[in-house]
């Protein structure tokens, strides 16, 4: 076992970091959540990001983590993480050019959650390594007003899925809620060294640190998490889980750090924060599923 990614993980997540850095300019991600991707698909495509899962390319489990990791820190409005799972278990999906999503199990009802679901000319894998492997139209349902940066829908339409994808789709799920918490510690430790009070930054009050401290203490936990889930299939759901709860962790303090700002829809915290929480009722109701 090994905890760190291959060439293939490493050197993806640099790129993908490039390509946000360079899209974004390093923009509050309230300026782009609701609005046009300042990615389009075109370069992920262009890039050959959505096909890195795909057996060719040799990436593990734990490359992919990165890889998620990586792109979570932007919070962008793109179905990377789903078109890469599906990419990397459906010959269907990957031999379409465009986003392919998948339709994921929720806890207390029959129907079944569709990430980007909203996203014009998406497709649906029906099956991966289950079911039949083709690709549909996303049928309507109802849109979703939790994880605004997800775009999702609730339908009846389901993807068919073994344990071994499930396990998988949870460690990314929990890898890109990192890669997210991490944007936020990020955020909240610059905003404090701004943001002043009494003629000194924030970020110089005992009690700020210490909240700061506590977040980077999860961030570790987090990742670690992660890494541990990847490497230890069996304890994949434990492993997300717990990674999940540690963003949503340093979520919350990111809000106390930020004051009265933080409660605010400009300031944009709530993104990741609702990102994570979808993130979470999803690996949860995966367990329940394929645990």
């Amino acid at each position: 076992m090994t905890t760190t990614p291959s060439e293939v993980g490493t050197l993806g997540a640099e790129a993908i970091r490039d390509v946000l850095r360079r899209a974004t300019s390093g923009s509050p991600i309230a300026t782009y959540a609701e609005g046009e991707s300042p990615v389009s698909w075109n370069v992920l495509a262009s890039g050959g990001w959505d096909l890195i899962g795909h057996p060719e390319n040799g990436a593990s489990v734990r490359d992919l983590a990165e890889v998620a990791r990586a792109w979570g820190y932007g919070c962008v409005p793109l179905p990377l993480i789903p078109t890469l799972v599906a990419k990397r278990h459906s010959a269907a999906a990957a031999g379409h050019d465009g986003p392919v999503t998948l339709a994921l199990p929720l806890s207390g009802t029959t129907r079944y959650y569709v990430p980007f679901g909203q996203v014009a000319g998406i497709r649906l894998a029906t099956g991966l390594g289950a079911g039949a492997d083709e690709l549909a139209d996303v049928p309507g349902g109802e849109s979703d007003t939790l994880a605004l940066t997800m775009l999702g829908i609730e339908s009846d339409a389901r993807t068919a899925l073994t344990d071994t994808v499930a396990r998988e789709i949870a460690i990314l799920l929990a890898a890109e809620a990192a890669g997210g918490a991490e944007r936020l510690l990020f955020d909240s430790t610059a905003f404090v060294t701004e943001r002043k009070q009494f003629g000194r930054p924030v970020g110089a009050f005992q009690a700020v640190k210490h909240h700061l401290a506590d977040a980077a203490i999860a961030a570790e936990l987090a990742e670690t998490a992660v890494i541990w889930a990847a490497e230890r299939p069996g304890e994949a759901f434990r492993g997300a889980l717990f990674a999940i709860d540690r963003g949503i962790d340093i979520a919350e303090l990111a809000v106390q750090v930020h004051g009265g700002l933080g409660f605010t829809w400009e300031m944009g915290l709530h993104f990741p924060l609702r990102q994570m929480m979808m993130a979470r009722e999803l690996v949860s109701a995966l367990e329940e599923v394929h645990g």
